[in-house]
């Protein structure tokens, strides 16, 4: 760029030679030195106000440069203001040309966003409209007049989000509800009675006002169909629970039952004609019946008290359980009881429920013990005693914490409504404990009972001989035994003396009790000994012989068990062969103290007795 003083040189050269160029062209025109200078200061004269001109059409751009710098910064300001922005400071060394270049730019920029958030606010702003008129709803305010905030908008898409959400919820739950409300009509066979369950029921779904009144109106309209259909329900089966009654108590037969349920299951009004129909009919039977209906309300009340656990003093409570005149009025004591004793145990089931689950898992308690007593338990075939073992250890583990849960809701009960709950006539402790002693008792009586069948059985066996404890092996058709001659050739042997009966004892199935015989005992046998050794040889004899034929025909083996290894045994021995009876008497002895009362008991007897034995058929 030229500097000011380069400028006017440049100028004067210019302005120097022009001139000079104008005077020759004015010397060779032959124009005259006055007209050169009035030519002169014309050229000038045009020349200044050239650049006048110039000047003035510089100065009106800048003005107008000026103008617009001006317009520009008064429209950003208040595009700041209108959207919430701080005012915009361009820089101060910027020319004017850069200045308006920037103020313009912000200028349109700003408008475009103020264009962008109007767009954005109107789109916003109808859907907010729609959904509010779909759910009759207030539109989200915004101030009008004024440029809306990047806050304002981002919560009014926000709401308009929460609408769209909340419309689709309600038009589901609107669609499911109406489901429901229309397959409850249909089951109930029922049609729309109100305007609005007909606007519901019959009307499209897109035209379905999802507003809150509405909504809440759906709700009230499903919740009343719904406790109507219970209601219907729970009087169906009340009808149905009485026509059962009644046809158990006429004793309906269940061809003519199957034919009048068919097709009834439902809860429809129908049904409830049919029902109240036919229970109309029974209740006529019931009069002509009153005798047998009568009675089958007594059966009824018997399992109630059963249920109830009635002792039989408040069984004899109801006198009219016993009496005969069958009137209306005796149906009608029977049916109020009945109805009393189930509304006593529908209120009282938990507790009714868990007693009789205690006095279940008693009952399955004692029937172990009545198994483990009995002698043929241990036929164990498939692990049966293995089963009834757990089971067992399973029902005495149960039993104790059902015992307390029991005490534990039934004194609850008590504490709350301040007296007793009575099982069979008393408290439950008490009819616990009576329970364990009638069990006590019993078993000490079985004991008893027990012990005396083994000494009744000792005492056959002192005198008759034992029987064998296990039956004989069974042999094929035509399988001959092993050496049968032989064998009766030697229990036949009438020629033995008395000391055979020794060696026959020695050689019998099971051995003599081990263990020496106590001293009491060998001298109370070498009395009776002494005694018997007069008799002859030949009457011993003869004796012998019929006694071994007897016991060959009786059965001579015996088998016993031993059941202490230390001092108690059970053994069948053929001894005790006293030379004055020639007897062989089995005995069965538990312990060598009742062996040595026997073997005295029976030496006493030996020596009570004749010379000559009595025949083997009186014994």
């Amino acid at each position: 760029m030229s500097s000011p003083s380069q400028l006017r040189d440049d100028l004067a050269k210019c302005l120097e030679s022009s001139m000079q160029k104008f005077h020759n062209i004015w010397v060779d025109i032959g124009i005259c030195e006055s007209q050169q200078k009035q030519r002169s200061e014309t050229v000038v004269e045009h020349l200044r106000n050239l650049l006048e001109e110039m000047v003035q059409e510089e100065e009106m751009l800048r003005n107008q440069i000026r103008t617009r710098i001006e317009k520009y910064s008064k429209e950003v300001r208040e595009l700041c203001q209108d959207m919430s922005y701080p005012d915009y400071q361009y820089k101060k060394s910027y020319s004017m040309l850069q200045t308006e270049k920037d103020l313009k730019m912000r200028m349109e920029t700003l408008s475009n966003e103020k264009a962008e958030r109007f767009r954005k606010f109107n789109h916003f702003k109808d859907q907010d409209q729609h959904l509010c008129d779909i759910m009759c709803l207030t539109p989200y305010y915004i101030p009008s007049g004024s440029t809306p905030t990047l806050e304002q908008l981002q919560a009014l898409e926000n709401h308009v989000a929460s609408l769209k959400i909340e419309k689709d919820k309600r038009f589901h739950e609107f669609v499911n509800s109406k489901k429901e409300i229309i397959k409850l009509f249909s089951e109930m066979e029922r049609s729309p009675e109100t305007e609005f369950a007909r606007d519901v029921v019959c009307e499209s779904d897109s035209t379905f006002q999802l507003s809150t009144e509405n909504m809440k109106a759906l709700k009230v309209l499903k919740v009343e169909l719904e406790e109507e259909k219970e209601e219907m329900k729970k009087k169906v089966d009340q009808l149905w629970n009485k026509l059962h009654v009644l046809w158990d108590r006429l004793d309906i037969g269940e061809s003519e039952r199957a034919n009048f349920s068919k097709g009834k299951t439902s809860v429809k009004e129908p049904v409830v004609i049919a029902l109240k129909e036919e229970i109309s009919r029974c209740e006529k039977l019931k009069f002509q019946n009153i005798q047998r209906f009568v009675e089958g309300m007594r059966k009824e009340l018997t399992e109630w008290w059963d249920k109830c656990y009635y002792s039989q003093q408040q069984k004899r409570a109801f006198t009219a359980f016993k009496s005969e005149n069958f009137t209306e009025e005796l149906l009608q004591l029977h049916d109020e009881e009945v109805l009393r004793m189930k509304t006593y145990y529908e209120k009282h089931q938990e507790l009714f429920e868990d007693i009789s689950k205690w006095a279940d898992l008693f009952k399955k308690m004692l029937e172990h013990e009545r198994k483990a007593n009995d002698p043929n338990r241990f036929n164990n075939r498939g692990g049966k005693l293995l089963l009834e073992e757990k089971e067992r250890k399973k029902v005495l583990k149960e039993l104790p914490k059902v015992e307390e849960d029991v005490k534990t809701l039934i004194a609850d009960w008590e504490k709350q409504h301040e007296k007793p709950f009575l099982v069979d006539g008393r408290r439950f402790v008490d009819y616990i404990e009576k329970q364990w002693a009638t069990h006590q008792s019993s078993k000490i009586i079985e004991k008893e009972e027990r012990n005396k069948a083994r000494a009744k059985l000792m005492e056959e066996e002192m005198i008759y001989g034992s029987k064998p404890t296990t039956p004989a092996k069974r042999r094929f058709i035509g399988t001959p035994s092993k050496t049968p001659n032989n064998k009766q050739r030697r229990m036949n042997d009438t020629n033995r003396t008395p000391a055979s009966c020794g060696r026959l004892q020695q050689n019998s199935v099971f051995a003599s009790p081990r263990p020496r015989v106590p001293a009491s005992a060998s001298k109370i046998l070498a009395s009776s000994r002494s005694v018997n050794r007069r008799r002859s040889g030949r009457i011993a004899r003869k004796v012998l012989g019929e006694k071994v034929n007897f016991g060959n025909s009786h059965m001579t083996n015996h088998y016993t068990t031993s059941t202490n290894q230390n001092d108690t045994f059970s053994q069948t021995t053929l001894g005790s062969c006293v030379q004055s009876g020639g007897v062989c008497n089995a005995s069965t002895m538990e312990s060598y103290h009742e062996f040595e009362k026997a073997v005295h008991q029976n030496a006493k007897a030996n020596c009570r007795s004749s010379i000559i034995p009595k025949s083997p058929g009186k014994l």
